[in-house]
């Protein structure tokens, strides 16, 4: 399964190929669980926005590991309805060579961070928690 964030969706061209993903509101906690669910697989792969210096405009950018930032934890107070009390997310994400670390900022980015992100951490965290095995994080770079 395949799926942008709204963010990104918004910032990229009409005709791009990853407008065929799956679009997502991150926020919205319903959305994406309905969407999760439906899809009964065991591989995601999320793309998120990123604004770094540090590679081309368009590059994709493989991700080993996120930083909450946002505040909010998409699996509080749902803990009941997923069948979990704690998740261990640590090896969260399927690596690639010379994946990076995001920080996921929310709705505004961080640019004091090397590659913030908004919310591919609440993507991926309740993917997690749903039990889907093979997690893939991108960024995808606008600058």
């Amino acid at each position: 399964m395949n799926i942008i964030t709204e963010q990104l969706a918004n910032k990229l061209p009409k005709d791009s190929e990853l407008q065929k993903y799956n679009i997502i509101n991150p926020t919205n906690f319903n959305e994406l669980y309905q969407q999760l669910k439906t899809n009964e697989t065991n591989e995601i792969n999320v793309i998120d926005l990123t604004n770094t210096p540090k590679e081309k405009h368009g590059r994709i950018i493989s991700v080993q590991d996120h930083i909450n930032r946002t505040g909010t934890n998409i699996l509080a107070r749902r803990q009941k309805l997923l069948g979990i009390d704690f998740i261990d997310i640590t090896n969260l994400y399927q690596t690639k060579k010379n994946s990076i670390i995001t920080d996921c900022c929310g709705e505004i980015l961080n640019n004091k961070y090397e590659y913030p992100s908004h919310y591919l951490c609440h993507i991926t965290t309740l993917a997690k928690a749903m039990n889907i095995k093979n997690i893939y994080g991108f960024l995808y770079n606008t600058i």
